[in-house]
């Protein structure tokens, strides 16, 4: 589960995340989601600002798609599934949820803003 937030965290948070040429996460271990968390508080401002980067058009669709079809096609990914193992891990696959979904509205209407200001230029 906290692999997702490797994937939508690549190219972001660089000093934890190594990535390939094409912004993918190159480890998305146990051990990558450690190096990830090592400081919560710079784990948890990375999570909170991240609607900034969605908002920049800055998050690769290939790392969302992975999500998507790895993660939030299975069963069993809801934050209540989740609260079962704990409320950290509950929170973090609300925030995957919610953000994807953040991603789908964005990538919908971007291109109609852009649309609606060259019209009224």
């Amino acid at each position: 589960m906290f692999s997702a937030t490797i994937y939508l965290l690549a190219g972001y948070f660089n000093e934890a995340i190594e990535i390939d040429k094409n912004k993918k996460p190159k480890d998305i271990s146990w051990k990558s989601a450690l190096k990830l968390m090592k400081s919560p508080e710079e784990y948890l401002a990375k999570l909170l600002s991240f609607k900034d980067v969605v908002d920049a058009n800055l998050v690769p669709a290939i790392n969302v798609n992975a999500v998507k079809n790895q993660y939030l096609s299975m069963p069993s990914f809801t934050p209540e599934t989740m609260a079962t193992k704990s409320n950290a891990a509950k929170g973090v696959c609300s925030w995957v949820i919610n953000i994807v979904k953040y991603y789908d509205v964005i990538q919908d209407v971007e291109p109609k803003r852009k649309a609606l200001k060259e019209a009224t230029e």
